[in-house]
């Protein structure tokens, strides 16, 4: 159960990575945004990384609880930035991704808080095949 916790926590730090850029409200260059999203993306990383880990399942709520507002706040700041008009599309889509990870670290909190370990190791399993697919 503890490896179906931690496969979502994994998938939700790991589908950020990998571009990014700043706010304001010209374009970024190419390497412009991916410098800022990969700086962004390995600040928030840190800051996770720093919370200690479930080690059962009734610990998962807890750390979602710490986890979450900073997930949310890596997202909104990831969410900002101005992609080059050529990569927008695939911007939009990425963001969807983030979005739906915060959702289903909400839905996995919830199903932990029930101790449903059933719905925590499909959710945790449904939110690695989108990892998968978003990186």
């Amino acid at each position: 159960m503890r490896q179906a916790a931690l496969a979502i926590v994994s998938a939700l730090l790991l589908a950020g990575c990998g571009g990014g850029g700043g706010g304001g409200s010209s374009r970024l260059s190419k390497s412009e945004f991916d410098a800022k999203a990969n700086a962004i993306c390995d600040k928030y990383q840190k800051k996770i990384n720093d919370v200690s880990q479930p080690k059962n399942l009734k610990e998962v709520p807890g750390y979602i609880d710490k986890v979450l507002p900073i997930l949310r706040e890596g997202t909104s700041k990831l969410a900002d930035l101005k992609p080059p008009t050529t990569l927008q599309s695939t911007f939009d889509e990425w963001n969807q991704v983030q979005q739906d990870q915060v959702d289903e670290a909400e839905a996995l909190k919830k199903a932990a808080d029930k101790g449903d370990a059933a719905e925590v190791a499909r959710i945790a399993s449904e939110a690695d095949t989108k990892n998968k697919h978003g990186n």
